[in-house]
């Protein structure tokens, strides 16, 4: 609309038309991602990225990990086809608030700003954030020694977010802050602690125990950092019958124990105690 004709007209046409089409773009973009919409359509599309161990990562060049896994199942009982989309972690909450992806199949953090705009299935592990360092490190050994240290995260992740909370405890001891240094991705972050140009980095425990696991002779897990916290997929807010059936799906495939086995599989840790519900940090119930 001309924004001239609309200062001049300034009586309800004008108003009513502006309100009108702005209302149906938004009931548009809501409803978009619903269930009922993606069986119209006859797909839904999935967002991942692939550089997340063990969840969704590349073995010579081809996408496998513990999403990957539960993605296969799902294709197996989704009365509608499944396409994937793989992109940087950056681009794919925005990508589910707009509407251009139905789902965030990945193991998104269930945080207090994210529950704002996402609403999220049952957890599909924990995701407690701790740190990793260089292995012949000898001048890092708890929490406090992070103080005045170069620290890794990723860039929008659930690392950045923690970030808050280490340094609270170490401003509570009157220690130093730490350096932060954001990254697209870990590999780039853990690139550099190789190469001593951090000197730690945070990330989930799941993803550093299998790192240590994998490569003893270079890095070291050292404490938890946050609170205990939790990783799920994620739909767009209000979005109930979509989060429903995923939440169907994966209730299933607990009970069947197949969740338990690819947890072994891929995550080396099994989560007996996962909640039934999202949690926040903390344990904390998910206001409507």
């Amino acid at each position: 609309m001309n924004r001239r004709f609309f200062l001049q007209a300034g009586g309800a046409t004008a108003l009513a038309l502006l309100t009108h089409s702005c209302g149906r773009s938004r009931r548009a973009s809501v409803y978009r991602s619903s269930l009922k919409a993606i069986k119209a359509r006859g797909y839904m599309v999935v967002a991942t990225e692939n550089y997340y161990p063990p969840f969704e990562f590349l073995v010579n060049d081809r996408p496998t990990g513990y999403d990957y896994d539960l993605l296969e199942l799902l294709r197996k009982v989704a009365p509608f086809e499944i396409r994937q989309e793989i992109l940087p972690w950056q681009e794919i909450l925005p990508g589910v608030e707009s509407g251009r992806f139905d789902l965030a199949l990945s193991a998104v953090g269930i945080t207090d700003e994210r529950a704002t705009t996402l609403n999220f299935t049952m957890p599909i592990a924990e995701s407690t954030i701790a740190y990793a360092k260089r292995q012949t490190d000898t001048s890092i050994r708890n929490l406090q020694d992070l103080a005045g240290k170069r620290i890794g995260v990723q860039q929008g992740g659930l690392s950045l977010a923690t970030v808050p909370e280490l340094q609270a405890r170490l401003q509570g001891q009157n220690r130093a802050l730490p350096e932060i240094r954001q990254y697209r991705n870990f590999d780039a972050a853990y690139l550099d602690l190789i190469h001593s140009q951090i000197d730690a980095v945070l990330h989930n425990v799941v993803s550093l125990s299998v790192l240590v696991d994998e490569k003893l002779d270079l890095f070291e897990m050292g404490d938890r950092v946050g609170r205990r916290s939790y990783a799920a997929w994620a739909v767009r807010k209000g979005n109930a019958d979509l989060l429903a059936f995923l939440n169907d799906f994966l209730a299933t495939v607990r009970r069947t124990g197949q969740l338990a086995r690819l947890q072994e599989k891929w995550l080396r840790i099994v989560f007996e105690d996962l909640p039934t519900e999202p949690l926040l940090p903390g344990d904390r119930p998910i206001s409507a």
